[in-house]
């Protein structure tokens, strides 16, 4: 018999067959569609499924909060982290990485803000050794970088949306507004001063931010070796670059994540 047909058989050897009865049930498997990751449609859905499938819970933890009254309530915990591995899967986050590489040419020193203790005062410093830049839409931007572009119109969409479903009307999200920045730490010492992202929360400065995301471009088995969130420890690993988190996850402590390739930080 042909190959095809020793194969049919259940193996090597010839013979003839044998005729054999069996009772056979046909089950019904049901598929997952598979995502074209090549198309911008693709890419999109890929995003929206990630974020349905993670669990943002924790963002919605409640806890008491003693108002300017005196008063005590029920709030949003304002410390609250989510962290996420694998979120995008290593063939979107390689892509991506690659786009943010290609855009180093065109990144400048990177600018922040910080409270100083002496003035009392927000004032502006440069961070060291970071580089930085704005990614933006249009026709150039998105010819420039369409990953990085559906990655942020995407995730604020899609996050915004499912928190909105648990979160209280007065910390809603709007799902199409968003300040992003694409930032390169060169190492040498480079480093983030300790800071608050939103200005301490204060809109009268005009900064309406709540809510911060951050996805590491890191290859995706970068810091291997540490053991999982949230037992990290920056102590123990020389390669540094751990993202602090104060008060986390109560007030007094501090929370090491280190920055792995393809994890989520909320």
């Amino acid at each position: 018999s042909d190959r095809s047909d020793a194969f049919a058989a259940g193996g090597f050897g010839g013979g003839k067959k044998k005729a054999v009865k069996s009772k056979k049930k046909n089950k019904s498997v049901k598929k997952q569609p598979t995502i074209n990751l090549f198309t911008p449609e693709g890419r999109l859905e890929h995003i929206r499924s990630r974020v349905d499938a993670a669990d943002f819970s924790p963002l919605s933890k409640l806890i008491l909060k003693r108002l300017d009254d005196g008063q005590i309530a029920l709030d949003i915990d304002p410390n609250s982290i989510v962290v996420i591995d694998n979120f995008l899967g290593n063939d979107l986050i390689t892509s991506m990485r690659a786009e943010a590489l290609s855009l180093m040419p065109q990144m400048v020193p990177s600018q922040s803000t910080r409270w100083d203790e002496e003035t009392q005062s927000v004032i502006p410093y440069e961070k060291k050794g970071v580089l930085s830049m704005q990614i933006e839409g249009g026709t150039a931007g998105y010819a420039a970088s369409p990953r990085l572009v559906e990655y942020i119109v995407s995730l604020t969409n899609n996050l915004s949306r499912k928190l909105n479903q648990v979160l209280p009307d007065a910390y809603h999200l709007a799902t199409e507004e968003q300040t992003n920045k694409l930032a390169v730490c060169l190492g040498d010492g480079s480093y983030y001063d300790k800071h608050i992202d939103n200005l301490g929360g204060s809109s009268d400065a005009g900064d309406q931010r709540k809510l911060t995301a951050l996805i590491y471009l890191q290859p995706p088995n970068s810091h291997d070796g540490q053991p999982p969130y949230p037992n990290e420890k920056v102590e123990d690993d020389p390669r540094g670059g751990y993202f602090r988190a104060y008060d986390v996850p109560e007030v007094g402590d501090v929370t090491c994540i280190a920055p792995r390739g393809d994890r989520l930080v909320v």
